[in-house]
């Protein structure tokens, strides 16, 4: 892992903790494709949060996603993918086709940013609720 990705993963942590405090986060301690980097569980209700850094500010396509995407659609989790910087969309269609309105797919770069991810992972867990 990278020290720019090393350090976008402590301050998602930080920012996980900041918006959930009472939330339980785990970590994926080691690096595979198929898995997200966290699970957050919030009143019992679980998303996962993938972390995706870029060097550059140009379209982030999530070539790295498939392996996930698969397993978490058979698996019916929810995820969010939060990106450090550039344009999501194309990675927004693929996860859409992949995982339809149970992901979401956010650039989030510091605090400035909380309020979409606060947003992104509540409407997941809404939803959660209302499937159940």
């Amino acid at each position: 892992m990278s020290r720019l990705a090393a350090r976008y993963d402590a301050d998602v942590d930080a920012a996980l903790d900041r918006l959930w405090p009472k939330a339980r986060v785990y970590h994926d301690r080691e690096f595979t494709r198929d898995r997200a980097d966290f699970l957050l569980v919030i009143r019992g209700r679980g998303v996962m949060v993938e972390t995706k850094v870029k060097s550059d500010p140009g379209l982030f396509r999530g070539s790295t996603l498939p392996p996930l995407l698969d397993r978490l659609q058979r698996d019916g989790r929810r995820l969010v993918v939060l990106l450090n910087q550039g344009d999501p969309t194309p990675a927004q269609e693929l996860v859409a086709a992949k995982l339809g309105d149970k992901a979401r797919v956010l650039v989030w770069s510091g605090p400035a940013d909380d309020a979409a991810l606060y947003e992104a992972v509540e409407s997941l867990l809404k939803q959660a609720t209302r499937h159940a």
